[in-house]
């Protein structure tokens, strides 16, 4: 699986389909970011909040969990016209209606 599952704004069309190897992909070819340690475990934490409560948590919700501040997020994520929320939510393989209701 790779890049030919994503439509034509960079979503993954099926969430369930999604990887790790899936998002160091995604990262890469529509961000310009080689993840980091870091970034996966926001990722994955993303994912996982997702899972249990079925929508994307505050940004306030993952500064707390991870230490950092909303700068330090925006550095992590945050490219060109995309949001750092953007970012994680197209990297995490959440469906596109939750992210685009969202605001991301």
């Amino acid at each position: 699986m790779g890049i030919e599952q994503l439509d034509a704004e960079g979503f993954l069309i099926n969430p369930d389909l999604w990887t790790e190897e899936l998002s160091r992909s995604m990262a890469k070819t529509q961000f310009y970011i080689i993840l980091t340690n870091q970034q996966s475990k926001i990722i994955l934490y993303i994912r996982d909040y997702y899972k249990k409560w079925e929508t994307l948590p505050m940004l306030k919700t993952i500064r707390d969990e991870f230490g950092l501040t909303a700068p330090e997020i925006d550095e992590l994520f945050k490219r060109s016209n995309s949001t750092a929320r953007g970012v994680i939510c197209k990297l995490a393989g959440l469906p596109k209606m939750l992210c685009i209701s969202s605001g991301c």
